[in-house]
């Protein structure tokens, strides 16, 4: 086996045509966009290469492509001892331990000679809510868009090389079309009787006004997280910008204490709907089709980015009233189903929530892993959230 740095337009297009051999006879799969992958490894688009540095490879046999992975350091991100840690993704093999082994032990390698001994994956050089951890559960169901898809064996690869569960990643899903929790209407109803809350979705293109509500919220309601750091202001806005192809602007709401934004809920019709008939590839012909089923093909389902609530308002029932405000609206506009983005098993107050006050099924579920390249160093799971 021959483990190769990928640098020419031949070893890029092995990185990517090796996913649509691997997956070929997966139904449920719909490949990542390759346009938006090679993104993730261009200086140019994509700001973590300020902080940090990637390689990728790939593995061949007999000049076969067999596998392919990607390993990358962010010099900001530390563990609770303030050591580095670096991460690997985009890992894609045959049912080979062996090769698995080269694969990862390449990235372990390389992240040595940066002087890190710590390794997370698969997670992504960005932002968490795309290619970030392994599908273990749920790959016989429709995957929105951005979130890794995996084949069943990859789970056993991870193990066998030494790889510890840092945290478990569950996706949820509620059929809108389906009644919530009785207590959840009681809430719901208390809180909108409230005549100083007030709730309002996003309408013109003013994206820097929303981007100022969303992080007004949002810092505020993070702000507990584990080594958060605030979002400014250009970062939102540009978040907001970019969803402008997909957007649907009755699924961005803000509620509202008189003037004041305390909560959020930002939705969009899943791309995946219309991204699975372009076959992973957004050149001209991709985008066409992109258009013609976006135009043609009324979508069902909503993927829910994110929603969150300012600590003051927390534990009123203020999400109940948010989603049932959002979920009477979403069926009459022809949706059906709301599909939440991972939510960490260290954030039991999220997940209290999904399950408890939104009535929301586990749907499918992921995991990060940790390597510790010493291995006599204690392995410490991701912290609660308290």
């Amino acid at each position: 086996m021959n483990i190769i740095k990928v640098r020419n337009k031949y070893e890029i297009s092995e990185f990517h045509n090796i996913v649509h051999k691997l997956y070929k006879n997966e139904p449920s799969w719909i490949p990542h966009i390759k346009q938006e992958i090679e993104a993730v490894f261009n200086p140019q688009k994509n700001p973590y290469h300020q902080f940090g540095e990637i390689e990728r490879f790939i593995l061949q046999e007999n000049n076969i492509t067999i596998g392919r992975v990607a390993v990358f350091y962010d010099k900001r991100k530390k563990d609770e001892a303030d050591q580095p840690i670096g991460g690997m993704g985009f890992f894609e093999c045959i049912n080979d331990q062996n090769a698995a082994n080269i694969l990862f032990q390449t990235c372990v390698d390389w992240l040595k000679k940066k002087n890190i001994q710590i390794m997370d994956g698969p997670i992504n050089f960005g932002e968490k809510n795309k290619y970030w951890g392994l599908m273990i559960e749920g790959s016989n169901k429709h995957t929105v868009y951005g979130q890794n898809y995996h084949l069943e064996y990859y789970e056993l690869l991870f193990k066998e090389f030494g790889f510890k569960t840092y945290y478990s990643q569950h996706v949820y899903c509620k059929d809108i079309r389906l009644p919530y929790p009785d207590k959840f209407y009681e809430r719901s109803k208390r809180i909108k009787s409230r005549s100083n809350i007030s709730f309002k979705h996003m309408s013109g293109n003013d994206f820097k006004k929303y981007a100022g509500y969303f992080i007004e919220v949002y810092n505020e309601a993070w702000k507990t997280h584990h080594k958060f750091k605030p979002m400014k202001l250009e970062q939102a806005e540009k978040m907001f910008s970019k969803m402008k192809a997909v957007l649907d602007k009755r699924l961005i709401w803000f509620g509202f204490y008189k003037e004041t934004p305390i909560c959020f809920f930002i939705g969009i019709p899943d791309p995946n709907e219309y991204l699975k008939y372009v076959h992973g590839n957004l050149n001209l012909l991709g985008k066409l089709k992109f258009m013609f089923f976006k135009i043609f093909k009324k979508p069902r389902i909503v993927s829910a980015m994110v929603f969150g609530i300012t600590p003051k308002f927390q534990k009123l029932g203020l999400e109940s009233a948010l989603a049932h405000h959002t979920s009477v609206r979403m069926l009459k506009y022809g949706y059906t189903h709301v599909v939440q983005t991972w939510i960490g098993d260290f954030n039991p107050k999220m997940i209290k929530v999904c399950e408890s006050f939104l009535g929301s099924d586990i749907y499918q579920k992921l995991r990060t892993y940790r390597f510790l390249f010493d291995s006599k160093a204690k392995f410490k799971p991701h912290p609660i959230i308290k």
